[in-house]
């Protein structure tokens, strides 16, 4: 298929013979809505349709409680059939993605339609590309599963690469630089920054009396799945141990999961701590700006530039389940990586919260941090990388 200048597509084309695009993904989690609206409406303006294709969430996806609907000019929902424990996933769109000029999917073994557009590549169809969340760096690099994914992640024509750490790994399996988009995974740090700005003192510290908390208190914050990859356990045993030191110490816990008994027992038995729930918006906006540092010794994704956007730094421990956004962390300058052990990542706290010019140095730089990335340069970044694909096709 040709593919023509900005003008051309734009003026030229009928709706019937506009390349299109379908990204195909499990569930659309409310932080995706942004970026999909934002590139529909790039690619439009080049003469491209773009269509999601998502599906029922599994049980653990749906405990979140964080799923949203795409607009119907935008996505098209399926009934998704869940195998084995929730590891295998097939979405009945395998005809769609075929009659697509580009179909993006995620780089996941357990995902069957991934396969079956592979296999059709082989017969001469090449219009896969591969939205790359992170090559495991947890399995064994000779095992049969890593095998698998070097050899489907290979079936593609690009790769979309989460992170500059992705496109790396992607380019040690042998994938073309040239054939690799960085996004630059974000999140809607502009929208946020605005919910964040519009909180009045008078609404911080209404809040801070609901909850039972002393203006001024140092205030500790986790958001996020309630996982077992987010060491909650470790958590609470090191805000004892803060609160042994500081016993005017706070948590607020944000975000719903699998594991939210765990979190209701320890709100239940600590005053202190405050399980809110999944917060949204303006609430959410109220959390971040009274907490003074965020706290997650688990598993670190995007909500790291939640945290840094309302100036939080990020403390979180060195161990190698991270999500791609871990690189967006830069130990002593907007956070702190500490070793695995809740004594340390607890004595690192009392030490921040000791000392009031640490604590504000690190805030001024995930402040600064935040201002690198942004969901309009994804959404952009996004597009560019469409294009050139399809140009290749």
């Amino acid at each position: 298929m040709p593919f023509l200048s900005r003008h051309h597509l734009a003026e030229s084309k009928t709706e019937s013979d506009r390349p299109r695009v379908l990204i195909v993904q499990p569930v659309v989690p409310h932080y995706r809505v942004k970026l999909y609206e934002l590139l529909y409406q790039r690619l439009q303006q080049v003469g491209i349709e773009l269509q999601v294709a998502y599906g029922t969430p599994n049980a653990q996806q749906s405990a979140k409680r964080d799923l949203v609907d795409l607009p119907e000019s935008i996505g098209l929902k399926v009934k998704n059939y869940w195998f084995f424990g929730d590891k295998v996933l097939y979405q009945p769109i395998f005809g769609r993605a075929l009659s697509a000029d580009l179909v993006i999917v995620l780089n996941a073994n357990g995902h069957v339609l991934n396969y079956l557009i592979a296999i059709a590549g082989l017969l001469g169809r090449r219009n896969l590309a591969f939205w790359v969340w992170w090559p495991s760096l947890r399995a064994n690099p000779g095992s049969f599963k890593e095998r698998i994914r070097r050899q489907l992640t290979r079936a593609g024509n690009w790769w979309f690469a989460y992170t500059s750490g992705t496109r790396n790994h992607l380019l040690l399996d042998g994938i073309p630089g040239e054939q690799i988009t960085v996004l630059n995974n974000s999140v809607d740090v502009a929208g946020f920054r605005a919910m964040l700005t519009a909180i009045t003192e008078a609404e911080l510290h209404n809040f801070a009396k609901r909850l039972g908390i002393s203006i001024g208190a140092p205030i500790g914050l986790f958001c996020g799945g309630l996982y077992d990859e987010k060491h909650l356990e470790f958590l609470f045993e090191a805000v004892k141990l803060i609160q042994a030191d500081r016993p005017d110490f706070h948590l607020l816990v944000l975000g719903d999961g699998v594991r939210r008994d765990l979190v209701s027992r320890a709100a239940a038995s600590d005053h202190r701590i405050h399980y809110l729930g999944p917060c949204f918006a303006k609430e959410k906006a109220l959390c971040f700006r009274l907490a003074k540092a965020f706290l997650c010794p688990g598993l670190v994704g995007l909500a790291i530039l939640d945290a840094f956007t309302a100036g939080l730094p990020l403390i979180t421990t060195d161990i190698p389940i991270h999500s791609p956004e871990i690189e967006y962390l830069d130990d002593g300058v907007n956070g702190l990586l500490i070793a695995n052990d809740s004594r340390a990542y607890a004595n690192a706290i009392i030490s921040l919260l000791k000392t009031k010019s640490e604590l504000r140095r690190l805030s001024n730089g995930a402040l600064a941090s935040s201002r690198q990335y942004s969901i309009e340069s994804m959404a952009n970044r996004y597009a560019e990388g469409i294009i050139a694909s399809l140009k290749r096709s």
